[in-house]
């Protein structure tokens, strides 16, 4: 049985001296692993379309659960982030919550465009790569069912205070009145501010066009930055060694 998909190629492991399996993330079967004979080979016509976080239309050969390549078409690749090894290693940790994240077999409609937005900012550059991070980090979040409860406070549902709090452990915020008699001291809340609040509701309401679309200040950046890491390996229960390389390159910038 031929089928034929639009994906992105997310992890890439090498068989042989020729060949190697490709991890594809698609909207209509999750991540495909498939064996892509060949591909190494500098005559062969799929190469270029199969390198690292090449979007492309694949054809499979699928027999029961496994997929061989038959063919592929580029359609787009993110060749900026292979040029600087900050955005690179920001994007295999991508890569690792998605493959994490996807079950084979299972249709996983708006992953693919999420994924090829979020590759398309680490290519051009044109926002912090901080803040690339923390888009992904909370938005796949509520793309997996996660999503925080940002809309008013947890006690008083007051939906603005000039102090407000979130408790990661039970995704939520709280109001400044509240925060004392919340059971929970305020060494284990992150404060926000007012403008941290905006920007966590426009990374979880907005539609995936608009996710990049916005500003952070140094001070909210850091915040944000350490909330919406906890926040997701929290949900996921994992670290990822991806992540932790990721740091060790960063902090040489």
């Amino acid at each position: 049985m031929l089928v034929t998909v639009d994906g992105i190629v997310i992890g890439r492991r090498s068989i042989g001296e020729n060949s190697c399996y490709i991890d594809v993330l698609t909207d209509e079967f999750g991540v495909i692993e498939a064996t892509a004979h060949g591909v190494k080979k500098l005559t062969s016509k799929n190469a270029g379309a199969v390198t690292l976080f090449s979007y492309s239309k694949f054809c499979f050969s699928k027999t029961g659960v496994k997929y061989t390549l038959n063919s592929a078409e580029p359609k787009y690749s993110f060749h900026g982030i292979s040029s600087d090894i900050e955005y690179l290693s920001l994007a295999v940790y991508f890569a690792d919550v998605m493959k994490d994240t996807s079950a084979p077999e299972q249709e996983s409609e708006g992953f693919l465009r999420f994924m090829a937005i979020t590759l398309f900012e680490l290519d051009k550059k044109r926002v912090p790569i901080e803040l690339i991070k923390a888009v992904f980090e909370l938005h796949i979040c509520t793309m997996l069912g996660f999503s925080p409860d940002l809309r008013a406070c947890r006690v008083c549902a007051r939906y603005e205070h000039e102090k407000m709090y979130f408790d990661i452990d039970n995704a939520c915020i709280v109001c400044g009145d509240c925060a004392d008699g919340y059971g929970k001291p305020l060494s284990g809340l992150f404060m926000l501010s007012s403008g941290l609040l905006y920007t966590m509701r426009h990374i979880v309401f907005s539609p995936v066009d608009k996710l990049y679309k916005i500003s952070v200040s140094d001070c909210d950046m850091r915040t944000l930055s350490a909330l919406t890491e906890k926040y997701l390996l929290k949900q996921l229960d994992r670290g990822f060694r991806s992540l932790d390389y990721y740091y060790s390159v960063h902090h040489n910038y």
